[in-house]
């Protein structure tokens, strides 16, 4: 008896189902109270709009983190020293529809934010995928194995053992997509990869 180890995998491609949006706040002043001020004014108006966005339905999440203050500090080529007061937050949305993406990402980002956009499927999707999957992964997995035991003139009696690996999604390729509205620049929405992987163990008769 020989054991055949092999290792299976399986993908598929899924365009993304949702955008989370992180609006970074970053407002500096040589004054504390009027970088709090200003930080303070620039956070509430981007919560104000993330909440807008969940209500109307457009959003599934939003989230507005605590504002907080830091110093900054150089010295300028001639020797001169600086010193700053640093204001700073994020707001988070995540939208469910796609055709506002590219709209709220210029209108948070006219607001005062800097602006990162990141990709997911919801959860029922990813999970609904990789069980489809799975059993294509342990099927590669055998195939080889079978090519392995005719190599060495013998078959696969059993599978001895099976151990999941990594499965997740991750950014794979971009979708061209028509996004809403106006003069907004277009987005591509990316693919996301749900893979699974198998290490099996094989037992040749």
């Amino acid at each position: 008896m020989t054991v055949i180890t092999t290792v299976g995998s399986a993908e598929r491609h899924i365009a993304a189902e949702r955008a989370t949006l992180i609006a970074r706040v970053s407002v500096s002043h040589h004054d504390r109270g009027t970088a709090m001020a200003e930080g303070t004014a620039l956070h509430n108006r981007l919560a104000a709009r993330a909440g807008e966005l969940h209500a109307s339905g457009d959003a599934t999440w939003h989230h507005a983190s605590t504002l907080s203050t830091g110093i900054r500090q150089w010295i300028d080529n001639d020797g001169s020293p600086h010193r700053e007061h640093v204001a700073s937050s994020s707001v988070q949305v995540k939208l469910s529809n796609l055709d506002r993406v590219a709209g709220t990402v210029e209108e948070l980002s006219a607001m005062g934010a800097s602006v990162h956009t990141s990709w997911a499927l919801t959860e029922v999707t990813r999970m609904r995928v990789t069980r489809e999957i799975r059993a294509a992964a342990v099927s590669d997995a055998r195939v080889e194995a079978d090519d392995f035991a005719a190599a060495l003139g013998t078959t696969v009696a059993r599978v001895a053992t099976l151990r999941s690996g990594e499965a997740g999604p991750a950014p794979m390729g971009l979708r061209s997509a028509a996004m809403s509205a106006g003069e907004s620049a277009e987005v591509s929405v990316p693919e996301i990869t749900v893979r699974v992987e198998v290490t099996a163990e094989f037992e040749t008769s």
